[in-house]
């Protein structure tokens, strides 16, 4: 019970290894993070160096070629783009003949 009331007040505080908390990331998690670093290896392949202002414009069929998507959509993007932006300044535009985006 006393355990209990401490971990209630935060009086239990336990540390948690840098290695024990990534063991607790999910499969999937761990699957994007490391597709997304592939993403940016191949984009920096193919386009050079990732520098802040830059702008990528890529067709949605040579995306899905390119990074390996099976989910033929823009959105499938939106975590390379958002990521690209965030972290790197630089713009993703993936435009489909579908949808015109």
């Amino acid at each position: 019970m006393d355990s209990f009331i401490q971990w209630i007040l935060g009086e239990d505080r336990r540390t948690v290894s840098l290695h024990q908390q990534e063991d607790n990331v999910s499969p999937v998690a761990k699957e994007e993070k490391r597709e997304t670093n592939d993403d940016i290896e191949i984009l920096t392949e193919k386009y050079g160096t990732l520098v802040p202002e830059m702008t990528i414009r890529i067709d949605l069929q040579e995306a899905c070629t390119l990074l390996g998507r099976k989910r033929k959509r823009v959105d499938a993007f939106r975590g390379l783009q958002k990521l690209l932006k965030d972290d790197y300044g630089v713009e993703l535009i993936i435009t489909s003949r579908k949808t015109h985006e």
